[in-house]
């Protein structure tokens, strides 16, 4: 039987995946590009693409390691003991690379054939989880506004850069969505730490629509008690909601200490 042709899911439906070019030096110095049926790079078990270390049988059969250790290392075309590694094809693979299946959405990454799978499930251009706990919806850059203005209503704030907005978080909120102009999206996080406090955080969800990936912002939380004022401040830049792991604290964080504020938390952002 025929060995089936992957298919990627992109944002305008299935594409296959083109053929990697390799790159080889010639005596003068130079690189000539190389076309390959992606079919031969990928395991003859579960069609993804083979890695280091790639093994055969003594018939020169191949599969990616993990499919030769669920047969106990016997091939399963000719029966044989799984016992050499291939060397050549390894460099193949080493040198074959394909454009990021998510091109046609922006990424510009030239990744290594069987590095592939592994960028493009952590490419940000792909689909994303929705960081809402309870919410199993995925969505590709550009789709996530229409989901948020629909699904999550009550906890999102409008929010303009250089203008200062306020999130008012109750004890048990822990999110707030942040729509910014165009199609900017931001993730405002509240993680508590036990006996500590609570770590505010700020994250973007959405590609950036200005196509750049800096978004500064400050973070300020205030108390007033006895006609006294006290406040704690954090000026630092979003980073991609892929960086970030729900009911983690990671990276740079606003700390409010137990007791700083009332049961309501007030925080004033500035993008």
């Amino acid at each position: 039987m025929a060995p089936k042709r992957r298919k990627t899911q992109t944002g305008g439906g299935e594409t296959s995946i083109p053929p990697p070019l390799t790159n080889k030096e010639t005596s003068a110095g130079k690189e000539i590009q190389v076309r390959i049926d992606p079919d031969l790079l990928d395991c003859s078990i579960c069609f993804h693409p083979l890695c280091s270390p790639v093994k055969q049988c003594k018939n020169g059969h191949v599969a990616c390691p993990s499919c030769w250790s669920k047969l106990q290392h016997q091939c399963h075309i000719c029966k044989f003991p799984v016992v050499t590694r291939s060397i050549a094809l390894e460099k193949v693979l080493e040198a074959a690379h394909l454009p990021c299946t998510y091109t046609n959405l922006g990424c510009r990454q030239s990744v290594s054939y069987s590095q592939m799978q592994v960028h493009t499930d952590t490419c940000e251009f792909g689909p994303s989880l929705c960081p809402i706990p309870g919410c199993a919806h995925k969505a590709f850059s550009g789709e996530w506004r229409g989901h948020f203005l629909k699904d999550h209503q009550n906890l999102q704030r409008k929010c303009s850069y250089g203008q200062t907005c306020y999130v008012r978080f109750k004890k048990e909120d822990r999110y707030y969505i942040l729509l910014g102009p165009g199609e900017d999206l931001f993730l405002l996080v509240k993680e508590p730490i036990c006996n500590v406090g609570n770590a505010l955080s700020l994250y973007y969800i959405d590609l950036p629509h200005q196509g750049q990936h800096v978004f500064p912002y400050e973070l300020k939380v205030i108390t007033r008690e006895n006609f006294i004022t006290s406040s704690v401040q954090l000026n630092s830049q979003a980073v991609s909601i892929k960086e970030w792991k729900r009911g983690e604290v990671h990276g740079t964080y606003l700390l409010v200490p137990l007791g700083f504020t009332e049961q309501h938390m007030e925080v004033h952002v500035c993008l």
